[in-house]
């Protein structure tokens, strides 16, 4: 996988993620956060999740290795009020990463980084699987998302990485 590859699953990454923002917009509060038994308790928990992993990783990218204790207290469901103030904590986020992702280069994106755990054990990987998992994380909670939605009796958005690419490539 190349810098070239990695943009565009990161950009994928924020369609998709933007669309399941979108669907979760349109619910009311209580369904939003009804616990459903999946992953993260509700949806709410769960994009809340996937926002605070997708922060921890760019943490560790920016060579800050957050504990637990430092981490989930700021994307803890009482830390973050209602489903605007997680967007705009979010889009934060997307912000910074495209900003270190603009500065990457080929041999940055295949090195070793190394980066503690939340639980401060060290560990390492090449920063382009690191930055893999990160969109694959968010794959797998974006479809505990839309099946949240669908046992809610809607019509959940379509975020498979096959729509965005053929909406990439239909004609306008």
């Amino acid at each position: 996988m190349n810098l070239t590859d990695i943009r565009q699953l990161f950009d994928y990454t924020e369609w998709a993620n933007g669309l399941a923002l979108d669907a979760a917009g349109a619910l009311p509060d209580d369904s939003l956060r009804r616990d459903v038994g999946v992953s993260h308790g509700s949806i709410f928990g769960t994009l809340l999740h996937m926002a605070g992993a997708e922060w921890i990783w760019l943490e560790r990218w920016n060579g800050r290795s957050p504990a637990k204790n430092e981490a989930w207290p700021l994307w803890a469901p009482e830390a973050c009020a209602n489903l605007a103030a997680l967007k705009e904590r979010w889009r934060d986020v997307v912000e910074r990463r495209a900003r270190f992702i603009s500065e990457l280069d080929e041999e940055r994106l295949g090195a070793e980084l190394p980066f503690k755990l939340l639980s401060g054990d060290p560990s390492s990987m090449r920063l382009v699987d690191q930055m893999q998992h990160v969109a694959n994380h968010a794959t797998l909670h974006r479809g505990q998302v839309v099946g949240m939605i669908r046992q809610l009796g809607l019509e959940p958005p379509s975020t498979d990485l096959l729509f965005y690419l053929r909406r990439e490539i239909s004609p306008k």
